[in-house]
This record gives C-alpha cells, sequence and structure tokens, in this order.
C-alpha cells in the first residue's frame, strides 16, 4: 500500500486550543472573473480519456526559481460536452507537503470515485517541487530563492476566476467547495474561513487545521515551519508568514482555529484518525511514522473541534479509531465524503 510522504508539516498537529476570533481581511472577497483570469497563462494542455484535461500554467504571481511547471488538472463531468447548457458545481482539492496535485490522480481514486457525480474536480499544485510546500499563503517574504510566492491569490482569486470563465460552473458559493489532505487540509480550511464568500463547504482529510490558536500550539507550529522553510524549502524559517512576534497577528489570520466563526455559515467536515494501524497496515515497516504522525494530526484537529464548539459553530466530525497517515484512509474519506457533498450541492446542507 502506497504511503503518504512523510514530512515535518504533518507535525503541525502538535497543536493545541485557546481562544478568539480574527476577522478575514476586508480585502478577501468573491474572486473577479474578469480582472483575475487573465493572470493565468496555458503553457500546455493535455487531454487524458474523455474526462481529464491537464494544464501547465503559469502567474506572475507565483514566479519561483523553479523549472518544474505548475499544474492544474481538471476532471470534467460525464457527458460534459454533450449539455451545452448545463452548469455544474466545483470541488477544488490541494495536496500536501512534498506532494504534487497528481496524486489526487495516482494516489488517491479520485477519477472513479467521482465518475458518475455531475461536478467538476479542480486539482491544483501547492508547491512547484515535491518540497515543504507554499502553506497555502501569500507569503510574507517575497524575496526569498523561491521568488514571487503568492499561492493564496493564485488559488483563490485566479484560479476561481479562470475556471469560471473557462468551464460552465455554478459561479456562486453553493456550487464551490474545497478540499485539502494534510498540509492541503490546513489550505481548504484557511481559505475557506479566510473567505467564506467563495467556498459554500470545506473539508480536511488528516488535516493541519489549527496552528495558532493555543500558546503551545503557536510555539509547536511556529518551530516545525520554521525546520520546513529552511530545511526543504531552503529559505530563511518564517518566510510564508512572519516573525511570530511581530507578525502574531498574520499568522492569526490565516488560522482556521483562530478564524472559526467565518465559518459559521460554511458545511465543515473534518476526517481524521487515532493513528491505530488496521490490519492492512501491519506488514508496512513505515507504519510507526505513519501511525505516529495521524495521531499528531488527530490533535490538531481536536483543537479545532474545540474552537469551534466554543465559538458555536456547526461541523461534521468523521473521527476514526483505526488509521494512520496512509493513502488508503485518505480513499476512505473521499469515499464518505462526495455523497454528503453532492447532498450539499443539492440542498444547500
Amino acid at each position: 500500500m502506497k504511503r503518504l510522504v512523510l514530512t515535518l508539516a504533518a507535525l503541525l498537529g502538535l497543536l493545541a486550543p485557546s481562544a478568539g476570533a480574527v476577522p478575514a481581511s476586508p480585502a478577501d472577497g468573491a474572486a473577479d472573473v474578469a480582472g483575475t483570469a487573465a493572470a493565468v497563462t496555458v503553457l500546455e494542455k493535455k487531454r487524458d480519456g474523455k474526462r481529464l484535461v491537464s494544464y501547465a500554467v503559469s502567474t506572475p504571481s507565483l514566479e519561483m526559481s523553479s523549472t518544474t511547471p505548475l499544474r492544474v488538472h481538471v476532471l470534467l463531468p460525464r457527458g460534459y460536452r454533450h449539455h451545452e447548457r448545463r452548469r455544474y458545481p466545483v470541488l477544488y482539492a490541494f495536496p500536501g507537503t512534498s506532494n504534487k496535485a497528481s496524486v489526487w490522480l495516482t494516489n488517491i481514486d479520485t477519477r472513479r470515485l467521482t465518475r458518475k457525480l455531475k461536478m467538476i474536480v479542480v486539482i491544483a499544485d501547492g508547491t512547484y517541487d515535491a518540497d515543504g510546500g507554499g502553506f497555502y499563503t501569500d507569503w510574507v517574504d517575497q524575496t526569498t530563492s523561491r521568488g514571487v510566492a503568492n499561492w493564496e491569490t493564485f488559488h483563490t482569486r485566479e484560479l476561481v476566476s479562470w475556471v469560471d470563465r473557462k468551464y460552465r460552473t455554478v459561479r456562486s458559493r453553493a456550487g464551490r467547495a474545497v478540499v485539502g489532505i494534510s498540509q492541503g487540509g490546513f489550505g481548504s480550511m484557511s481559505y475557506a474561513a479566510r473567505h467564506p464568500d467563495l467556498y459554500g463547504a470545506a473539508a480536511s482529510f488528516s488535516g493541519a487545521v489549527d496552528i495558532w490558536y493555543g500558546e503551545h500550539c503557536r510555539l509547536g507550529a511556529t518551530a516545525l515551519i520554521a525546520g520546513i522553510m529552511t530545511g526543504l524549502n531552503g529559505v530563511q524559517p518564517f518566510a510564508p508568514f512572519g516573525d511570530p512576534v511581530t507578525d502574531a497577528a498574520n499568522w492569526a489570520a490565516h488560522d482556521p482555529g483562530s478564524l472559526v466563526a467565518n465559518l459559521a455559515d460554511t458545511r465543515v467536515d473534518l476526517y481524521t484518525s487515532t493513528g491505530m494501524p488496521g490490519e492492512s497496515d501491519l506488514s508496512d515497516p513505515a507504519v510507526p511514522g505513519t501511525a505516529g504522525m495521524e495521531a499528531l494530526l488527530h490533535q490538531s484537529n481536536l483543537c479545532f473541534k474545540d474552537a469551534a464548539d466554543a465559538a458555536g459553530v456547526a461541523y461534521h466530525w468523521h473521527s476514526y479509531d483505526v488509521g494512520t497517515h496512509a493513502w488508503g484512509y485518505a480513499d476512505r474519506s473521499l469515499k464518505d465524503y462526495l455523497p454528503r457533498l453532492m447532498r450539499f450541492f443539492r440542498t444547500g446542507t
């Protein structure tokens, strides 16, 4: 069985609860289709069967020093080209640390699990290389060796606008959802909390969904992110969010736990496991690492749960006794989530 890539990012689960909510920036808002879609330039387009279209794209928001193309994969519903007046809801999916967008097609059975669903799935890179990732934010430090790094601008404004212009989508939060795995789970929840007018539903699979809510969460997260930045990305330790002391407000303004009040009108689904191996894990030598990683991320989900409970924000809690940080459990989460998501698209609940 294939395993999720193990990196320091997964250790962001070493977090705990505190209190308070931080409002999203007044600049955060619905994507301006006319103003931001043009920022995305298509360098290459390839079709794989009737449903999958893969793009290599560029944008001034991500002028990083890498020869690896930025990829966006679009899974279309069956019959898309034959129903020219029909519009479809969209699920945006984001990968975890050291993973490209393609893992949603190679390591997670996304294509098969969505083949009968009347929706579009958009899967976008969260990093150029198999490194520490962009942490789903516009970096405070734009002068590192990684170059211009505005991942949030690309994902929430340019990409959404480009997809809405290029495809027949439902262009409202009622027809738009976001999901992420591991570090991507942080991204999906942070984006949903910071842009509640964009996404009507948000889900995290084994995600680091709280990085700032409590004091020792803060200490653990800042140390781990510093290690990821220096060890995997080769940049200064606090490039994405800034110095934890002088830029504390920026850390809190990206933390799903601190922003949980902004999710009051969003359907939130949290998938997490305790880290206990299942029968299929027991012969795998990677199990000690994957089990420990999932256990730590489970704590991150518990922290977010405490924050949501304290704020009176509703959410859907999917916690499993058995499950490690392995690809097979991502399939389990996606299989369970998709019918719930389609019901949301139909009914708004």
